[in-house]
């Protein structure tokens, strides 16, 4: 299983930027390659399976705040139908992004990591930040890698998984 490719379907640019970072060395997670896709709100067409190998890893990093979950789980369909060979890993972020930071650092309220005022203003000055300066950001606020993606999804993510340890590097 480790000899695997990973390839990462990060919900938003904030996701992107948190994977990037977290690849960078030391890696905290599976390298891989990343790319935004919006699993909640969009299908993948076969056209998007084309880009994986056979048995790669795909992982699904995704928010739970929204109980419409009917694209999430056309999508776990398609990716299990079309490629038995494909593993699927699926980390949901419990509610989103803000809440994953704020239980896995030592920030109060997400938008102190870059001392913002407000949430927009927070992911705005995420996604400008170079990804090897948002992993100092990180290490400065003391993230705590087991605790990042580390809860059970809500009741209406049920068929879903958590299986964010299948990505982390152990130390």
């Amino acid at each position: 299983m480790a000899n695997k490719i990973c390839f990462y379907l990060a919900e938003g640019e904030c996701e992107e930027k948190l994977l990037k970072a977290l690849k960078q060395n030391p890696p905290l997670i599976t390298p891989g390659r990343v790319k935004k896709f919006n699993l909640i709100q969009n299908e993948l067409r076969p056209s998007h399976l084309m880009t994986f190998p056979a048995e790669a890893r795909v992982v699904l990093v995704y928010d739970t705040d929204k109980e419409i979950t009917d694209h999430l789980r056309r999508n776990l369909d398609l990716l299990n139908s079309q490629y038995a060979s494909v593993e699927v890993i699926t980390v949901p972020q419990v509610l989103n992004f803000e809440d994953e930071i704020e239980r896995s650092t030592d920030v109060t309220k997400a938008q102190d990591l870059t001392q913002s005022t407000n949430t927009r203003d927070f992911k705005s000055a995420v996604n400008r930040m170079k990804e090897a300066d948002f992993r100092r950001t990180l290490k400065r606020h003391k993230l705590e890698i087991e605790k990042l993606w580390s809860l059970k999804p809500p009741k209406q993510f049920s068929f879903t998984k958590q299986q964010s340890a299948e990505i982390k590097i152990k130390k």
